[in-house]
């Protein structure tokens, strides 16, 4: 049975992490990540005023083959890195066939939330980083039957709140009943960052749901 694995792991043991070092008033989240036959693709949000110095500072990571920067914003951008390592907390994460749902920086650790196929491969997960020493720790498993809905389906509690509320206000209607900008004021948010909450919930959902029934 697929479960919901809360994890965390120092900054330092990723990439990204390293990369904050020397740009510590930058905001990383990490959106998502696609496999390659040659590694794997991780997209991440970036914000705060040294963009350019993040990116150099990613560049020299010998874990990354390169770094694309897909779009730019007024506090920050989108971006796309190669990684090419064969070991590290990404490899371990593609090789336990987890799919990621929230990755953010808090302070000095990573805290991860995965949905795992089922607790063996937390296990094998634990045992890969133990092997490649990487310092990961389990904070919390539960079972899908023993989470709240919105969990269930890969959604965080912002996620969940933001998908229901712009479907209640009309916002999938057509014409819509509301805007972005409308809900951002009744979340106390920017409006980009409503339209990353419905997009990353959305994608959750679908993948919870339509692309699991396929399987």
């Amino acid at each position: 049975m697929s479960v919901i694995v809360e994890l965390s792991v120092p900054v330092e043991d990723f990439p990204l992490g390293r990369a904050l070092a020397t740009t510590p008033d930058m905001q990383v989240e990490l959106d998502r990540i696609v496999p390659t036959d040659t590694g794997a693709l991780p997209f991440f949000w970036i914000s705060g005023d040294d963009v350019e110095a993040f990116v150099a500072e990613l560049e020299r990571e010998e874990d990354v083959d390169a770094v694309s920067v897909l779009d730019r914003f007024e506090d920050g951008a989108l971006i796309r890195a190669t990684w090419t390592a064969t070991t590290g907390l990404v490899e371990g994460i593609l090789q336990s066939e987890a799919t990621v749902l929230e990755v953010a920086r808090y302070d000095d650790v990573w805290r991860l939330r995965l949905r795992s196929p089922d607790r063996e491969a937390v296990a094998a997960l634990q045992r890969y980083c133990a092997d490649n020493d990487i310092d990961l720790r389990l904070d919390r498993i539960n079972d899908l039957s023993g989470v709240e809905t919105g969990q269930r389906y890969g959604l965080t509690d912002d996620q969940r709140r933001t998908i229901v509320t712009a479907f209640d206000e009309g916002y999938f209607d057509d014409p819509r009943g509301t805007t972005l900008e409308e809900l951002g004021t009744e979340f106390d948010i920017s409006s980009r960052a409503v339209s990353k909450r419905l997009r990353r919930g959305l994608r959750n959902l679908v993948d919870a749901t339509l692309i699991r029934d396929e399987l």
